[in-house]
């Protein structure tokens, strides 16, 4: 008895073993077909996302008018793509500068560029820090998923800037949209893959002495976290560096403008203010009997430890935000000043609304901001450094305050806003 149990046993185990292979050999037969689909779609999407990154170059150059016979430096070229095409919108009268940072990828675009027959196309060997290109040489310098790779920003943005004619573009192609997640030193950011921020680009750039144009989004035909941020060259030959359009001076009328609206007495009061906003710091802190709060914009900061400079004499509390949060304590504000920030904010939506449940009840926010000349979205207005006194009012309501004051300084270039808890 023992035999045959243990003989059927063998028996249901074999068969239990065959039918699992065949099981087995069906299921693979079953996803080949399903997954030479699927090869052929990524092919596809391939070929597809290929043509229209070649429709989106070429819609790139016309809006910024770059014709046969323009120049065009591709730093960061890789294997070349992109400057074919452009090699195809230059002409043969223009020049394509290829460059790249290792011998061997230039010889490589050297061989491809003769097998090609494009002459107009010269590989050039960079560094990490500069692209090694003749000054006022170029019409459009172009950069794709290249920038946030730089460890020494600042000295490639200079090179770059020297590289341009007058009036000359360049245009960045890079992930995210809005603020850094990605908080690592710049130095690590050569060798590995970390995402920067649109609002880090721009700052840098500015700073340099770059001009912000506008996004090329529009243009371009990938629709997702990649942003397409065209910068200028100023047409000012004798222009050399540092902000072309900087905050304009804050004199003593606006100083007085804003201590006559805020006179009540203040305990604990935060500021948020940079560049020529940080000179009322020291003022406004006369009034305040207590501890005052330094809130850094994270659309400001480009590492986590940047602090602006504090008035001398000054001690502040310094907080970052995070995603808009200030991190505050549960202590009261009687004060905020946004001096020169408010058209910063991309976390609006965070930072207002805890703002409002640390303002006391008699506590008041006030904006002191550059004036655009028309309403701009939030991320335009960021990087145009200026905004429309209409979108503050319509965003302070949103989130719970209420318009008490509006006043236009002796400078006409500012506005300043006083605003309340609504009740």
């Amino acid at each position: 008895m023992m035999m045959q149990l243990k003989r059927m046993l063998d028996v249901l185990v074999c068969g239990l073993l065959l039918f699992s292979l065949v099981s087995a050999q069906e299921s693979t037969q079953k996803t080949e077909p399903e997954q030479a689909a699927a090869k052929r779609k990524a092919a596809a999407k391939r070929r597809d996302d290929s043509q229209q990154r070649v429709a989106s170059l070429h819609e790139l150059a016309d809006r910024l008018e770059i014709r046969p016979g323009a120049t065009i430096a591709d730093i960061g070229a890789g294997k070349g793509n992109d400057s074919w095409v452009f090699a195809d919108i230059v002409g043969t009268q223009g020049g394509v500068l290829s460059v790249e940072i290792t011998e061997d990828s230039v010889k490589k675009l050297k061989q491809e560029a003769a097998s090609r027959d494009l002459t107009q196309v010269h590989p050039v060997l960079g560094q990490s820090d500069t692209p090694n290109l003749p000054e006022d040489s170029v019409d459009m310098a172009f950069m794709h998923y290249v920038y946030h790779h730089l460890a020494k920003p600042r000295e490639m943005l200079r090179n770059i800037w020297h590289a341009l004619k007058p009036g000359g573009y360049y245009v960045v192609v890079d992930r995210h949209k809005g603020t850094l997640v990605d908080w690592v030193p710049r130095a690590d950011r050569e060798k590995k893959h970390y995402w920067l921020a649109e609002t880090t680009f721009v700052r840098e750039a500015r700073e340099v002495g770059f001009e912000f144009v506008g996004f090329g989004e529009q243009e371009w035909y990938a629709k997702d976290d990649t942003f397409v941020i065209i910068m200028q060259r100023p047409n000012d030959v004798d222009f050399r560096g540092g902000d072309p359009d900087p905050m304009p001076p804050i004199d003593g009328t606006i100083l007085n403008d804003l201590l006559s609206t805020s006179e009540r007495s203040q305990s604990r009061i935060a500021f948020v203010a940079l560049g020529e906003g940080r000179r009322l710091i020291k003022p406004l802190m006369q009034k305040c009997q207590g501890e005052a709060v330094d809130i850094v914009l994270e659309e400001w900061a480009t590492q986590k430890d940047e602090r602006p400079e504090v008035p001398p004499g000054l001690e502040l509390l310094s907080v970052l935000t995070e995603k808009g949060d200030p991190k505050l304590s549960s202590d009261p504000l009687d004060a905020v000043y946004f001096l020169d920030t408010y058209h910063l904010l991309f976390h609006g939506d965070v930072l207002l609304p805890s703002l409002r449940q640390h303002l006391t009840d008699e506590g008041r926010i006030y904006v002191l901001d550059r004036k655009a000349d028309e309403e701009l979205s939030h991320r335009e207005a960021s990087h145009r450094r200026s905004i429309a006194p209409e979108t503050v009012v319509r965003e302070m309501t949103e989130y719970g305050f209420e318009l008490e004051s509006s006043t236009a300084p002796s400078s006409a270039s500012r506005f300043l806003q006083v605003f309340r808890n609504r009740p």
